[in-house]
């Protein structure tokens, strides 16, 4: 398995050689997860295309995949499959998404258990361009800020929710606000549309801390007035996109690239939506959901 940093980006590496069909031994795992450690984001090239089987499967290895929740958009044989489409069959839509600007967001942001790794595969492209996948590096943005700065972030929660709109494609006994410690009940896998998390997210595996937020999932600070919470929110996102924490993924069909969750955001560039594009994405989540929130005291 051959592992090369992309050239001029901030973040990211091709791989080639990777197994994501049949078993994934162990010593090709830890490969991999020491990879997407170090560069956050993984394009993995060279494979033969799995079956949706195989590619759920390879994406359980990092961690449980769970279903969508989705009424419309998923994979209808497995719903833990997210198809990511502008196209129409038959007056109906096969996916989620559009040809439009898709603003910062990080997965399941809104559920207590939230995403640690993610995985998008490229079945088609746009012919002419565009529909490229932008990803931003939040633990560098922490890394970036005075320690004073880090000390008052570290007192903060952050309320996030699903984006409006996408509420009646959830199925409604897993809709609601669900938040650690309020219950004694354990926390099914697709619980919540909308929780409280800590602003500051530590990675397990490497210690790194990052800004967990978004915008298009985190609604407020709910430690701070309204117009508050907003003028310190946009004044973190406008990190986001600016070249030296960032790099813009342009799809070839069969690409597979996984991601880190926990300490990336990630958005998608508009296309001609009279082109095709049609991608499958499947995420991990933390088994234990108070496991990205044991921070460390900011030094």
């Amino acid at each position: 398995m051959d592992v090369t940093p992309i050239p001029g980006a901030a973040l990211g590496a091709v791989v080639h050689g990777a197994q994501v069909s049949g078993d994934l031994d162990e010593t090709r795992f830890e490969e991999l997860w020491a990879a997407l450690d170090a560069h956050l984001v993984l394009v993995l090239r060279g494979h033969e295309t799995p079956s949706y089987e195989e590619f759920l499967a390879f994406g359980r290895r990092f961690g449980h995949i769970p279903k969508t929740g989705l009424t419309s958009g998923a994979h209808p044989d497995h719903n833990e499959i997210l198809i990511v489409s502008n196209l129409v069959e038959d007056g109906r839509r096969i996916g989620v998404g559009d040809a439009g600007w898709m603003d910062w967001h990080t997965d399941y942001s809104f559920r207590p258990r939230v995403s640690q790794v993610g995985f998008l595969e490229a079945l088609e492209v746009p012919s002419s361009g565009g529909g490229e996948t932008v990803f931003t590096d939040m633990y560098a943005l922490y890394e970036s800020l005075s320690p004073e700065e880090r000390r008052r972030l570290h007192a903060y929660r952050v309320r996030h929710a699903l984006r409006t709109g996408y509420e009646e494609t959830i199925e409604e006994e897993l809709q609601g606000e669900v938040s650690l410690g309020e219950s004694t009940a354990p926390i099914q896998p697709e619980d919540g549309t909308s929780t409280v998390h800590p602003l500051i997210a530590r990675n397990p595996r490497t210690g790194r801390q990052s800004v967990y937020i978004s915008a298009l999932n985190t609604k407020r600070i709910v430690d701070l007035a309204p117009d508050d919470s907003r003028k310190l929110l946009d004044g973190l996102l406008s990190h986001a996109g600016t070249p030296q924490y960032t790099y813009v993924h342009t799809w070839q069909p069969g690409d597979i690239v996984m991601w880190d969750q926990l300490g990336t955001v990630h958005a998608k560039q508009a296309f001609d939506p009279a082109e095709r594009r049609l991608l499958r994405q499947v995420v991990s989540i933390f088994d234990d959901p108070a496991e990205p929130w044991h921070a460390e005291v900011a030094a």
